[in-house]
């Protein structure tokens, strides 16, 4: 850890840095940008620096070391949030804006923690453990969500109805707007009730099955979505997107559902309107898994931030690996997970030229010729900052209904 305060041999900051006895290897102190700027770059690449810098210095210091390899991650430790908030939010790799210590310390050791659990296979117990239960496991995820199934069934009087599969299949997958092709096969009132009704039995039960399928499906092998489930349970979002899934089923889902729903739930302005008519969740798609996180310019809430790390490791991780793989590029020095870190940051084309010094140029051409990116010109250009188009369409939106 590197702190860079003009104020730093301050008896506070002493005692912080025995509270990061815990989690750091080696703590290192400066009041000069430049000695610390220095001591960075003679720094292996292999180092994983996290730095806390004050207001002023780190204004300074950032746009330099920003890029380098070393740098992991950024914390601004300042005395005026709103005044640093406007230039840190410029740099992906600062994770926070903060005024008072404790929550400093709280910060750096939930995000340590966070990535030491993304970064660590499962242990040899663990597996074990698994696999002696993995049967019974599934056996269970299947019950609970037999349960959510047969309520559906009950929901539309679907028993011994000759089609039911059909229905409930398509039900599954395309959510309740897709039950107008079975008018005929209801009674009116069965009808009308079940595709009217917003919380009546239907929806309430396609609800629920579509929330046990989110922990079932995609927490069960993550445990970090699972706890972002339920500190988001209670918000009003929650039922939104919920919601959206019952009425829609896997139509927004894209190819990624972890990522899909991390993103639904932690943009909450983007609401039907703009799913279906200003089309900018596909916008923000593009954007975000084409040009990383930077792609997001004030996107600076560490908390969701960190959330929406993980799901990006989700999306990028199998298409980079088979793509390396399939490149021959062998994963030496722990390249493939640099490569990910690199582009989960910065995108496809800026994360990959990030590590073009480590590969072979013939293998790095075949890589760039096959990145899978969104045909979208206006995508790959750069920056996208969705929250101020949002803003702009919203205030567009009123005027026009005046």
């Amino acid at each position: 850890m590197i702190w860079l305060d003009a104020n730093v041999n301050d008896e506070r900051i002493r005692d912080t840095e025995q509270k990061f006895a815990s989690i750091i290897n080696h703590f290192k102190k400066f009041q000069d940008r430049a000695q610390c700027q220095k001591y960075i770059e003679e720094r292996s690449e292999k180092d994983r620096l996290v730095m806390i810098v004050s207001g002023q210095l780190g204004k300074e210091i950032v746009p330099s070391v920003q890029n380098l390899q070393q740098v992991m991650s950024i914390y601004v430790y300042c005395m005026n949030k709103e005044i640093n908030e406007k230039w840190a939010c410029r740099f992906v790799k600062i994770k926070g804006v903060v005024v008072q210590l404790d929550e400093l310390i709280s910060r750096i050791t939930t995000d340590h923690n966070i990535q030491k659990t993304m970064k660590e296979p499962l242990s040899t117990t663990s597996v074990i453990e698994h696999t002696d239960t993995g049967k019974l496991d599934n056996v269970v995820d299947d019950e609970v969500l037999k349960l959510a199934k047969n309520e559906i069934i009950r929901a539309l009087d679907l028993d011994e109805h000759e089609i039911k599969d059909t229905i409930i299949n398509d039900l599954l997958e395309n959510g309740r707007q897709s039950l107008s092709k079975y008018e005929e096969e209801f009674a009116p009132d069965v009808y009308t009730a079940a595709i009217n009704a917003n919380d009546g039995k239907l929806m309430k039960a396609l609800k629920k099955y579509f929330e046990q399928e989110w922990k079932i499906k995609y927490g069960s092998s993550n445990q970090w979505f699972m706890l972002f489930l339920k500190e988001y349970k209670d918000a009003v979002n929650y039922d939104f997107v919920l919601k959206r899934a019952a009425e829609y089923g896997n139509k927004y889902l894209k190819d990624c559902p972890i990522l899909s729903i991390v993103l639904q739930l932690l943009f909450e302005d983007i609401d039907d309107k703009f799913f279906n008519e200003a089309n900018v969740f596909n916008d923000l798609w593009c954007a975000i898994t084409n040009n990383g996180l930077k792609s997001i310019a004030n996107f600076s809430d560490n908390k969701k931030r960190l959330v929406l790390l993980q799901a990006l490791r989700e999306y990028y991780r199998p298409k980079l690996f088979e793509l390396l793989e399939k490149s021959k590029i062998v994963d030496r020095d722990n390249l493939y997970e640099l490569t990910l870190d690199n582009v989960i940051e910065y995108g496809w084309f800026q994360g990959l030229q990030a590590v073009e010094k480590k590969i072979i140029k013939r293998y790095f051409k075949i890589l760039l010729e096959n990145i899978p990116v969104s045909s979208d010109t206006s995508i790959k250009q750069g920056k996208v900052d969705l929250i101020e188009y949002w803003v702009v369409y919203s205030f567009k939106t009123q005027i026009s209904l005046l």
